[in-house]
């Protein structure tokens, strides 16, 4: 199979978002919550490897 160009091809600049039939699509709130919670993972776990790194430097 070889690629041809189409004719009236345009280009699409819009994202689009395919979700599975059985899907949840979580509101806005439950979105702000992952993200909060993932950032405050991330940070905990930045001061344990930081006071890990402190407690072992001579």
């Amino acid at each position: 199979m070889t690629h041809q160009a189409m004719d009236n091809a345009q280009p699409r600049h819009e994202l689009a978002d395919i979700t599975a039939a059985d899907e949840a699509n979580p509101s806005i709130a439950r979105q702000i919550f992952n993200g909060l919670s993932g950032t405050l993972i991330l940070l905990l776990a930045g001061v344990i490897v930081l006071v890990v790194v402190l407690w072992k430097a001579p």
